[in-house]
């Protein structure tokens, strides 16, 4: 996410006009929101569709920003939709437009750019509005051209900038669903207008897109930063090499050809008959076909300009093609990694399937659509899920290996167990269950401390396997949709906000607000699927009201009615509609199940905890049974990731009958932070954090350590040696793990 002032979309389809429908502006507005909502823009967009799109709400949205309060830095304003001309005066046509009255004048349109540009440093409209515009016949009216525009909008500067689809004689074209002006738009925001410096700038959007076009169909005009000052987005990858040479070209070519039919006369052969693929002719068609896709990424990353030639991206094509007839696997078929023994299941991206190889050795291997390698966020989003999981080393996150091209996918570890939709969850134990909710809550902070956030938690992407303890174990996987604050591959989701029960109202219908990108998303999904393991039904993605109330009549069963009217609280805050009434973080959603679960522990006796006995249950209750080291007095045990040691000593009694206690916690050699065994400013990263959560904890305080890699000691006074007691300790643990895992 960058940082500095806050950037502002407004974006406008209009399909659905009475008498004169459209059929591509819809489908170009949604693509343009989620370009912008890429970590690269980072726009905060509203998206009007349709029936939305009337000219008072287009113009409320529109003055809100340019007449409020509000300061920013990038305004965009798009419109996809009909433009006309009504005596003198260009107008954007809106959906409730009248006969005299299409909607909102250029020449007003002109005086809110004016307006926004004072809050606002740059101020940016995109008009592909020429479509089919003889479908309106009122009199004294035509098609709007872009010498309206030119004559309407005064001149501007780099803070005031407008792109239009097309010249005073053409109509926008639409092609496929789409216009192709906007098509070419969203290929430039995704990376193919990105300059030396890895930016976008509107003057190299308009260039790409000029390029882009025929001039027969239509030529696009632009108008302001002529200098290139207006960046729209950065962080991508530089651009790697310089226009290329016509004979570099040939070459490549050349060879690109060759590597093409050679496999396609290799394919004829080995996948053409059932049983001679299933044998031996998948294997030798993906073992040939991997380094020439490796070859043509290559080559093209290093060529870039190789994408805007037309036999190029039609080779291409037939590679893909290629990958597409390798991801139609099936049981039996023997892979580079082992013969495929059964299907585990599939979802949004790909299906999953268990390899064994020679050794008896078993596998999973995630194989990405075949039909939609076409899709190129979703090919990014999918690559963006097998980094995420690779960089997130904790326990409970399933393990990936290799990134596979051809067919695209990745091999990962293969859990033996069900997902948590199949897995037999004993209800009647709510011990047992509030221990698995909090495993799966402390593996989804440990995502979110390194920055990563879910988005798509639901039961089918929970793995649960019971360990050699019989302990139910929850394997967290399909990081698809997950959000990464600082890596720079596309991120955000197209089409997918998460299954409806489980994904926050955010990401399904305001999917390009920062809200649908933050970590309160996780934690309403954590607080529906908290339902699902506590009733075993899915939760309503609309009656919550109704799921309180289940809630409630299957809680009055458990022990101790303290414990679920902390639940009952819990789902009823984190399933707020509004982002900001949840618990921000995960720590905070977790801290209340650690009560809950603190209170049944004792449910059955008094609440009273003996001093020797005071530890062992700190153990118990954050690290669960089995995990953890007790004597009297002192307990041992590691942080869910195995990255830090934690140590809970009890020193003495107050005359108040209040304890102190010391808590030692050490990094162990699984914390992957550079430097950190010899690294200053690392150790003094982790005290600054530290000291911030600390002056949040009354009776708590910081103490150096010794160790040469990082520890740090924090005294933990006024402990009430009871139930609450416990549960305070451990929440302070959990704090400052968090504080610590934190890179």
């Amino acid at each position: 996410m960058r940082g500095g002032p806050l950037n502002r979309a407004v974006i406008v389809g209009i399909d659905s006009y009475p008498g004169a429908p459209l059929f591509g502006c819809v489908n170009d507005a949604k693509d343009v929101a989620d370009c912008l909502s890429l970590e690269q823009y980072d726009f905060d967009s509203k998206l009007l569709l349709n029936g939305q799109a009337t000219r008072s709400s287009i113009l409320r949205n529109l003055h809100e920003l340019a007449y409020g309060e509000e300061e920013g830095g990038t305004l965009v304003f798009y419109f996809a939709g009909h433009g006309q001309v009504l005596g003198q005066a260009g107008h954007l046509v809106t959906h409730d437009a009248e006969r005299f009255d299409p909607g909102i004048s250029l020449s007003q349109l002109a005086q809110i750019m004016e307006s926004a540009s004072r809050n606002f440093d740059h101020v940016v409209t995109i008009l592909d509005c020429c479509h089919s515009g003889s479908a309106y016949s009122w009199s004294n009216s035509r098609p709007l051209q872009a010498g309206d525009i030119e004559r309407e909008v005064p001149t501007v500067n780099e803070s005031r900038c407008i792109l239009a689809a097309c010249r005073p004689e053409e109509s926008a074209e639409e092609r496929r669903g789409h216009g192709v002006f906007t098509d070419a738009l969203t290929s430039a925001l995704l990376g193919d207008a990105v300059n030396w410096n890895g930016e976008v700038t509107l003057l190299g959007v308009f260039e790409h897109i000029s390029a882009s076009l025929s001039t027969e169909l239509q030529t696009p005009v632009f108008k302001g930063d002529i200098a290139g000052t207006v960046v729209l987005g950065s962080g991508f990858d530089r651009r790697e090499g310089p226009p290329i040479d016509k004979s570099e070209l040939a070459q490549n070519l050349a060879k690109a050809h060759h590597l093409v039919d050679q496999y396609h006369y290799l394919q004829l052969t080995e996948l053409s008959e059932r049983n001679v693929r299933l044998q031996q002719g998948a294997r030798k068609c993906s073992i040939k076909l991997e380094p020439v896709v490796h070859w043509f990424e290559e080559t093209e990353k290093a060529l870039p300009d190789l994408k805007r030639h037309a036999d190029w991206t039609n080779l291409v094509a037939r590679v893909r093609e290629f990958r597409k007839n390798l991801a139609d696997i099936s049981v039996g078929e023997l892979t580079r990694f082992g013969r495929v023994v059964r299907h585990l299941g599939h979802g949004g991206y790909g299906h999953v399937w268990e390899l064994e190889d020679d050794g008896g050795a078993r596998y999973a291997m995630k194989i990405f659509h075949g039909n939609e390698l076409d899709d190129e966020v979703k090919v990014r989003r999918f690559a963006n899920g097998y980094n995420n999981m690779r960089k997130l080393e904790h326990p409970y996150i399933v393990r990936v290996h290799e990134m596979l091209a051809a067919p695209y996918g990745f091999l990962m570890d293969s859990i033996a167990g069900d997902n948590l939709r199949k897995a037999y969850i004993d209800r009647n134990d709510p011990e047992s269950v509030l221990q698995l909710m909090i495993d799966i809550c402390e593996t989804v902070q440990h995502a979110h401390s390194q920055q990563v956030r879910h988005r798509d938690i639901k039961p089918e992407n929970i793995i649960a396997a019971y360990s050699d303890r019989g302990r139910l174990v929850p394997y967290l996987t399909d990081f698809d949709l997950a959000y990464h604050e600082t890596n720079r591959t596309v991120t955000t989701n197209i089409g997918v906000g998460g299954v409806i029960n489980y994904a926050a109202p955010e990401q399904l219908f305001e999917p390009n607000a920062r809200t649908a990108r933050s970590e309160t998303v996780d934690v309403f999904s954590l607080a529906q699927l908290m339902f699902f393991v506590i009733t075993g039904r899915d939760p309503s993605g609309e009656n919550f009201a109704k799921n309180l109330e289940i809630l409630t009549h299957d809680l009055g069963s458990w022990v101790d009615d303290r414990a679920a009217k902390t639940l009952i609280e819990l789902y009823r805050s984190s399933t707020s509609k509004q982002p900001s009434e949840r618990p921000q973080t995960v720590v905070d959603f977790v801290s209340e199940l650690r009560h809950a679960e603190s209170v049944i522990q004792v449910a059955s006796g008094t609440d009273k905890i003996m001093e020797e006995d005071f530890c062992r249950r700190v153990g118990q209750l954050y690290a669960g049974l089995n995990n953890y080291s007790a004597t009297e007095g002192e307990c041992r045990m590691n942080s869910r990731s195995g990255q830090v040691e934690i140590v809970v000593r009890f020193k003495n009694v107050s005359s108040k009958g209040e304890a102190s206690l010391e808590l030692e916690c050490s990094v162990t050699d699984k914390l992957p932070v550079p430097s950190l065994k010899s690294g200053r400013s690392a150790r003094e990263s982790i005290n600054i954090r530290l000291d911030k959560i600390v002056a949040r904890l009354p009776g708590v305080r910081r103490h150096a350590g010794n160790k040469g890699a990082y520890q740090v000691y924090l005294s933990v006074d006024d402990v009430t040696l009871d139930v609450a007691g416990v549960a305070w300790v451990a929440d302070v643990i959990a704090k400052a793990v968090a504080g610590i895992e934190q890179w």
